[in-house]
């Protein structure tokens, strides 16, 4: 050690070790939601993610934002090539997220002697402990070919049978998939969009036109919206369409690339901006359902971002605790102090919330493509009300983390810069929050409410043992909310629209809360303890707003139970009980608390 080094304890070193271990949560979670047979292979599959993610994929994960892609449009004769070159690291990365089989474990039998595919639960699991180190790749390149496979299968049997098995291909011959919406003319309004497909003479489709922000340029495939010639104007206009990269001759299809965006975040995988010169491609399943084809594709990445921000939360809250727990400031280690710990308490309620939103999210995606018309239902109403409301969380933990370690945070030599970069495309990607907004509106105006409300419903009946307390104020926030819904639908379009942001947010922590407390009803019973009890009260606080969770958090009984509460760990049912008491009395004695009215 140098002399100009004194101590190497003055900057604990991040934890690097194994991130599934402490994961108590995930391993409950999971455990809970796949079969008994299944779960050994769950087991062995995280556990080695846990060591293989931090050891391997976080350094790759570096390595492959600190280089990001470059475009050559010439070769050295002046040759148009357009090639994108990556750095090492990103094809290692995505060649291990793949070898590992997160697309292949979704979409085929038989990952790792499995009978069937891997139920959603699982295949989420694998992918939330990927993104815990690699936001960029596994979010947007990886996580495009699991929705490209989805799409296909539900929408066109022939390209399906063609291209999945090759798009959830694990040993090395994959082929990359992408989605081109965002045109200049549309932006978030893709009805607006003014690419054209042509039918020649000879049945194929040529696709013209200009998008704006294609993400994974160098795709092998990419579904295009593109509007045939003489279909009427609007969404209901455009059509589907898979075009390849390379034609079957081998040489390269009419997709010009212009340029790379130089992006905030997400520096590691390429979007750039595409120009198509007549570019051939396939019709997908029917013309005129083009857009609710897309949707089926969307709402997968809707699923996968919701995702993506639970594991992003979790790495927050791991570094933080990983910090806190080894750095000692004013004469004591730091995750002792109160504040800390209050600050902590945040961390680890939210990444707890957005696990479990994005495995329910999983299993009622799983459902209604069962054929399951309630779980469809509520899918449609669940799946924005996550993303839009985890999107937010995740940016506020990203900066809440970067503050609790201090100046290093805000240095790139540490992840917490990273993260918070990457971390804030999920606000934008696949719809924004007003877009978000007004697709909630939609979903409610086409009749998803009922199914929304009664899976809530649901499971606030179900709600018992120690969380127990929990139900009825649930249930009356319930109820309330079914007549705030009947008063928006007899406003007109303004009155809709301008509430409908805070109101959207406010079902989301409602829908959280209840599945959270229904959870940990279970996990108190499978386990004798009441930590998830505790959060799920902490975080169902959240509906009377500050001074309600004050309740809760300001009690310095909790302190004794933080290391568990904090790190995972046993805790005493009674903690749990006496924490969803008090949240429960003050839900219950709110001003409004039976009508929905307060907000």
């Amino acid at each position: 050690m140098l002399q100009s080094d004194p101590s190497v304890r003055h900057i604990p070193a991040p934890d690097r070790q194994d991130w599934y271990g402490p994961d108590e949560h995930l391993r409950w979670l999971v455990r809970e939601s796949v079969d008994q047979a299944v779960w050994p292979v769950a087991e062995s599959a995280l556990a080695e993610l846990g060591e293989l993610v931090p050891q391997r994929v976080e350094a790759l994960a570096v390595a492959a934002d600190r280089h990001p892609p470059v475009l050559h449009q010439y070769d050295a004769r002046g040759e148009r090539i357009d090639e994108i070159e990556f750095h090492p690291a990103y094809h290692e990365l995505i060649d291990t997220v793949l070898g590992f089989g997160t697309v292949h474990s979704a979409h085929v039998p038989g990952w790792r002697g499995l009978r069937d595919v891997a139920p959603k639960a699982l295949s989420s699991a694998l992918s939330y402990m990927f993104l815990q180190a690699d936001q960029a790749i596994t979010g947007c390149p990886v996580g495009m070919m699991d929705a490209m496979a989805r799409c296909l299968a539900r929408n066109d049997p022939e390209l399906s049978a063609r291209f999945v098995p090759r798009i959830a291909d694990d040993t090395g011959r994959h082929l990359t998939s992408a989605m081109f919406l965002t045109e200049k003319a549309g932006g978030s309004d893709v009805g607006a969009n003014e690419t054209v497909a042509v039918r020649g003479a000879d049945g194929d489709w040529r696709l013209h036109g200009e998008k704006w922000f294609a993400s994974c340029p160098q795709s092998d495939l990419v579904l295009v919206m593109a509007r045939p010639e003489g279909a009427p104007p609007g969404p209901a206009g455009l059509g589907l369409f898979l075009m390849p990269h390379l034609l079957d001759d081998g040489s390269r299809n009419a997709i010009l690339v212009h340029r790379l965006k130089n992006k905030f975040g997400t520096r590691a995988m390429a979007s750039g901006e595409v120009g198509l010169d007549g570019a051939f491609a396939w019709q997908v399943g029917r013309l005129d359902r083009g857009m609710r084809q897309m949707m089926d594709m969307v709402s997968l990445t809707r699923v996968g971002i919701i995702t993506a921000t639970a594991g992003a939360m979790r790495r927050n809250a791991l570094e933080a605790l990983s910090h806190t727990a080894r750095r000692a400031t004013f004469g004591s280690v730091l995750q002792t102090h109160p504040l800390m710990r209050d600050s902590l308490a945040e961390l680890v309620v939210d990444s707890t919330a957005a696990l479990s939103a994005a495995v329910v999210a999983g299993e009622l995606l799983e459902r209604g493509d069962a054929g399951e018309l309630e779980a469809a239902g509520a899918l449609r109403l669940v799946t924005p009300l996550f993303k839009g409301y985890f999107t937010e969380r995740a940016r506020i933990c990203g900066g809440d983390a970067m503050e609790i370690r201090g100046g290093n945070g805000f240095i790139e030599d540490w992840p917490d810069a990273r993260m918070l970069r990457d971390v804030s495309v999920h606000a934008i990607w696949e719809g924004s929050g007003n877009v978000i907004a007004l697709d909630v509106l939609r979903a409610l105006g086409r009749g998803a409410g009922p199914h929304f409300l009664g899976d809530l419903e649901r499971r606030a009946e179900a709600t018992g043992g120690a969380a127990a307390p929990l139900a009825a104020p649930l249930l009356a926030e319930i109820h309330g909310l079914v007549g705030r819904l009947d008063q928006l639908a007899d406003a007109d379009a303004q009155g809709q629209q301008l509430p409908m942001r805070r109101l959207a947010r406010r079902m989301a922590v409602l829908a959280a809360a209840t599945l959270l407390a229904e959870q940990a009803s279970r996990h108190a019973a499978s386990t004798n303890s009441g930590r998830l009890v505790w959060i799920a009260a902490r975080f169902a606080a959240r509906l009377g707003g500050e001074p309600m969770v004050d309740s809760i958090a300001a009690d310095t009984a909790w302190l004794a139970h933080a290391d568990a509460l904090l790190n995972g760990g046993h805790v005493a049912v009674e903690v749990g009980a006496t924490a969803a008491a008090t949240v429960a009395n003050a839900l219950s004695g709110r001003p409004g608390a039976s009508d929905g009215t307060s907000r």
